[in-house]
């Protein structure tokens, strides 16, 4: 619960998640108080067996998502909380495509026990609903521990988890992280990502916490007026009309940097098949994609539309 709103993580198909909210106004008083005492016990038999830092971690993934720590509340006393290892530490966070992070748990485990090579100590791992973190604490004679090491055990993460238990996971790694205050601004951010990506770029497993650039200002427009948008720019007759001709051409387009040859190319089209086509999304929605401005209004439109 947060304010007068209560928030629920929702299973969609394929076993992803989404998160959903309830205003306080649109329920009766006994079904709020009953609420409100199941989440109470809830969270007083999770602390029984947590620390402090824990119980702060596990909270802040069940606030509502956040793009970036400055749009986080962050309070000063986190700074004294206690932690069982010393700054600065990397995390790496993982989110299962198919089971729940619960049912992965032991495999995570165990598949990023076997993967640390440069830390003295075996990762911290907090698990939640939504994410499950893995906290690698750097030893002094590891200073020099850098980002490209934490990609490539992000990337053998993913590896890992598929060729060894058959688990298809996203993971999200960072750079050095030196406070708890940052760490839970990071584990937010994490969580964003992850929900970003499950939205727009699905085949992408593995992401580091420079972001998603545009994808990341797509999500965080309300759905319906993001299918208001894609509405105004892409009419349902255009739609029928192109078909998966429209989608297909405008987004390796963009992926091509807006190249006629290479777009060609990469669709097995001849240039001017290519050409003609662009007629057609010019002629059918009033965009001409060869323009930046227009490219990125059609692209940005079909993206919207998967919301």
């Amino acid at each position: 619960m947060l304010g007068n709103y209560v928030w629920f993580l929702v299973e969609e198909k394929e076993g992803t998640f989404i998160y959903a909210f309830l205003e306080k106004e649109r329920m009766s008083s006994t079904e709020w108080e009953l609420l409100h005492l199941v989440l109470l016990r809830e969270q007083e038999h999770e602390q029984e067996n947590r620390s402090q830092w824990q119980n702060r971690l596990v909270s802040i993934l069940r606030e509502s998502p956040e793009a970036f720590a400055a749009a986080m509340r962050i309070e000063d006393d986190l700074e004294d909380i206690s932690v069982p290892w010393a700054w600065p530490v990397f995390l790496i966070s993982v989110r299962p495509k198919d089971r729940t992070v619960q049912k992965i748990n032991a495999e995570v485990k165990r598949t990023l026990e076997s993967l640390v090579q440069n830390v003295d100590e075996t990762p911290f791992v907090v698990t939640d609903t939504t994410l499950l973190l893995g906290i690698f604490p750097i030893s002094p004679k590891d200073r020099e521990l850098n980002e490209g090491i934490m990609q490539e055990t992000a990337c053998a993460l993913v590896d890992g988890l598929i060729s060894e238990s058959f688990v298809e996971a996203r993971v999200v790694w960072t750079s050095a992280i030196r406070s708890f205050p940052e760490l839970l601004r990071t584990a937010q951010r994490m969580l964003y990502l992850t929900l970003t990506a499950e939205r727009f770029v699905p085949e992408q497993r593995v992401l580091s916490l420079r972001g998603l650039g545009m994808y990341e200002l797509l999500y965080s427009i309300k759905p319906q007026l993001g299918q208001a948008y894609a509405e105004h720019v892409l009419p349902l007759p255009a739609l029928a009309t192109l078909g998966n001709e429209l989608e297909q051409t405008v987004t390796m387009f963009i992926e091509c940097d807006l190249n006629i040859s290479e777009t060609a190319r990469r669709l097995y089209l001849h240039r001017n098949s290519l050409l003609y086509r662009i007629e057609r999304i010019r002629d059918l929605t009033g965009y001409d994609i060869r323009r930046f401005d227009d490219a990125v209004t059609v692209w940005s439109a079909l993206l919207l539309r998967r919301m």
